[in-house]
């Protein structure tokens, strides 16, 4: 499993998208509350209802919507 770090509040991931199909959000973890870092599986992939398609964990696009 490859990780990454990121602040959630700057960069737009699928896997933190609440259209990427990831009901237990298994795929992300918290990695400081206060900072807002969280970490991330980039390898991670899972429907998007957006574009109907799988798509990796590290990919964003337009219709983003944090679901975090």
């Amino acid at each position: 499993m490859k990780e990454a770090r990121l602040y959630i509040t700057h960069f737009h991931k699928c896997a933190f998208c609440k259209h990427w199909y990831d009901p237990t959000n298994s795929h992300i973890r918290p990695k400081n509350q206060r900072t807002q870092l969280w970490e991330f599986d980039e390898k991670a992939k899972s429907y998007c209802e957006i574009k109907r398609v799988d798509k990796s964990a590290d990919y964003g696009c337009m219709e983003f919507e944090g679901k975090v």
